[in-house]
């Protein structure tokens, strides 16, 4: 069991230790209490309760200063070439140490920009300060933005397996629950059906936590982020379903889309067969242009112009994002150039969600579908399996 825990960590070390020596950074300094930066369980398999500062140098000789009760999970880790304690306060201890290390330069989880690049907290970075000196601090520090969205966006082949099987899984929820859905069902009513897979397969759910709710929206009812309502299904709804579960830390990202055939019909309206098939001609386009080199904002352009082209709005949110440890995690996003992190690069190791979407107000049909993809040397694997017709669910 410990190997497997701390299996990712140690992968995401050599990471760390790469890009350390290629950008002459000394060390990447980890300062967490009670959980506050969400980066330290990531890259050194748990978390402190107590203050705790984890370096990783690019020596490879790692150091972490801890609590006495919080000694022991850090040691078992094997990543540290020394766990030091402390009884009653790090400062005394972590002045101590830092000054042993001769740091030259120091990147801290500091971002404008990125939640998940921004884990330092104002008061621990105040406490840092006082310990190191202001201007010795200002000095040497520098932000560990882009060794933070490199590690968590280039995935390992563990990462991918783990992800792999949170995709499986949220696709055996969706066919579950397409097999019980009918006719007269609430937003409500089919959002617990969400609820019984996750609890079934022991699994929760990957944005909010626990059991919470995936979307379910009937587009009559507003499309939104929203939680599910009473509305009671009826012929020619429209249901968006966006879902997704957490598997060992790692995170999917799917969307679905059904329609209530009213009585007599055997298929959708000629508007709502064209709207599916506008989005999926839009995914279509994403994943067959995606692949290592590409901005950003040339995916984004590329699935944006086919929903255009169709007669639709532009879509109103980025046309993908990348997945992992999140639901939404850091790195490139496939956004509008003017959107921060659109012009990041496409590279092998990432997985993306695609989700070009048709949204039109005033009642008119709205179209989620949303794929999981991994970046290769040859471009863009599917890990979901492609919805690539509506669901049709019959009213009496």
């Amino acid at each position: 069991m410990l190997a497997e825990r701390y299996k990712i960590p140690k992968e995401k070390i050599h990471q760390i230790e790469s890009v350390l020596n290629q950008k002459d950074i000394d060390s990447l300094l980890i300062l967490s209490r009670e959980g506050s930066d969400p980066n330290l369980p990531f890259v050194i398999g748990d978390d402190a309760i107590h203050v705790a500062a984890a370096f990783i140098n690019k020596n490879c000789k790692h150091k972490m200063i801890t609590s006495l009760s919080d000694q022991k999970k850090f040691e078992e880790s094997g990543i540290f070439s020394e766990v030091i304690t402390y009884e009653e306060s790090i400062k005394e201890v972590l002045k101590e140490e830092f000054e042993k290390m001769n740091i030259k330069k120091l990147a801290l989880n500091i971002s404008e920009e990125d939640n998940l690049c921004d884990g330092l907290t104002q008061g621990l970075y105040m406490m840092l300060s006082d310990i190191i000196g202001k201007d010795s601090l200002k000095e040497i520090e520098a932000s560990s933005e882009d060794i933070l969205q490199l590690i968590r966006s280039q995935k390992t082949d563990t990462e991918i397996q783990y992800l792999s099987e949170s995709i499986k899984i949220t696709q055996d929820i969706y066919d579950e629950v397409f097999s019980k859905v009918t006719c007269g069902m609430s937003e409500m009513e089919i959002a617990d059906l969400f609820v019984e897979g996750m609890k079934k397969r022991n699994v929760v759910n990957g944005i909010g936590g626990g059991y919470s709710y995936p979307i379910v929206c009937l587009v009559r009812a507003g499309l939104a982020h929203r939680n599910p309502g009473h509305t009671k299904s009826q012929g020619g709804d429209i249901l968006i379903m966006d879902f997704s579960v957490r598997y060992k830390g790692y995170v999917s990202d799917i969307a679905r889309t059904a329609y209530f055939l009213r009585k007599g019909e055997t298929k959708p309206p000629k508007e709502v067969e064209e709207a599916f098939n506008t989005a999926y001609k839009a995914i279509s386009a994403a994943i067959g242009f995606i692949k290592e080199g590409k901005r950003g904002y040339e995916v984004d352009a590329v699935a944006r112009k086919v929903i255009e082209d169709g007669g639709y709005p532009t879509v109103r949110h980025a046309v993908g994002h990348q997945i992992g440890r999140e639901c939404h995690e850091t790195g490139t996003i496939l956004a509008p150039i003017k959107r921060t992190r659109s012009d990041g690069l496409v590279k092998v190791g990432q997985a993306y969600a695609i989700e070009p979407t048709v949204i039109q107000d005033g009642g008119l049909p709205c179209m989620l579908v949303e794929e999981n993809v991994i970046i290769t040397k040859t471009g863009a694997q599917l890990l979901s399996k492609r919805q690539d017709r509506l669901y049709l669910i019959p009213c009496k």
